[in-house]
């Protein structure tokens, strides 16, 4: 059997969070003796809308998938996160069933630690809930960003603007062009900006052909 956990500084990974800034050792501690790896194959669910998560959770290694899913079936990709994103917080606040889903891209080693434990650091440490509302603040505010940009923006602009944003985080220099170090379909990039594969395969060949991109 795989020992994944051996294979990570869990201790580093927790006290780097921003959630746990300024934990004492014995806090810090607590988590890192609860926690746990799971590793996730490509196209694995860690939660699917309607179940109920009592963990929290940070990436290790590979790619994961936020996404909302529309009573038609329509999917809309919030995000792709990679190692040291950390995620599940809402498993404190209420043990209602999950609206998003977060699905495996690349496969994955996910650090998981308990809710109950997590609580317990919390009543000892108060300051672990300072941390979450100044990193909930920031990410309602890339959210609001994001769905702000989808509303009022047409389908290119929101293209143009998930390209970017996947160029700053996983762009490469090459020569006298930038790659992407993580490989994406049509299908996701339609995903990630509320469109049609048609379309977006449409506005792909126009930029092509223009030599946007190659």
């Amino acid at each position: 059997m795989t020992d994944y956990a051996g294979q990570y500084d869990i201790s580093e990974t927790i006290q780097t969070s921003p959630w746990f800034q300024n934990i004492p050792s014995q806090g810090v501690e607590k988590l890192v003796q609860s926690a746990q790896v799971k590793h996730l194959a490509a196209q694995q669910y860690l939660y699917q809308v309607g179940e109920n998560t009592t963990s929290i959770y940070c990436i290790l290694s590979g790619r994961l998938r936020v996404s909302i899913t529309g009573q038609s079936g329509q999917e809309f990709a919030l995000n792709d996160f990679s190692p040291q994103y950390w995620l599940g917080d809402f498993a404190l606040v209420d043990e209602k069933s999950r609206i998003q889903e977060a699905q495996v891209q690349v496969a994955a080693d996910i650090l998981v630690i308990p809710r109950a434990v997590v609580l317990d650091v919390g009543e000892r440490y108060p300051i672990l809930y300072k941390n979450l509302f100044y990193d909930s603040v920031h990410r309602a505010r890339k959210m609001n960003e994001l769905l702000g940009g989808m509303a009022f923006y047409p389908l290119r602009a929101r293209l143009a603007g998930r390209i970017l944003d996947l160029i700053l985080r996983h762009g490469v220099k090459q020569n006298r062009a930038i790659c992407l170090d993580i490989k994406l379909s049509q299908n996701d990039f339609a995903r990630l900006c509320l469109g049609s594969r048609q379309r977006v395969n449409k506005i792909f060949r126009e930029w092509t052909e223009k030599g946007i991109l190659g």
